[in-house]
């Protein structure tokens, strides 16, 4: 298998590890993208952004008041 941050992973593809990526665990390397989109274009003044390790997405929150969204773009 693959060590990632301390967890063995099988060999094979990994459709989601812990830290949101999927990747492809073979004999000799592990190639790993992520499944979050960082978000980029928001109020930077009144916004922030948490991430959301059960959506593995970021959510870009009030600074206020963290349970109303604000609008962003990402890349």
């Amino acid at each position: 298998g693959c060590m990632r941050n301390g967890k063995l992973y099988p060999f094979g593809l990994i459709e989601r590890t812990e830290d949101c990526y999927k990747c492809r665990c073979g004999e000799y390397e592990m190639e790993c993208c992520s499944l979050f989109h960082t978000p980029v274009a928001y109020d930077k003044k009144n916004c922030k952004v948490v991430f959301n390790k059960q959506s593995c997405e970021y959510d870009v929150v009030q600074k206020d008041n963290p349970s109303k969204k604000c609008a962003y773009s990402r890349v």
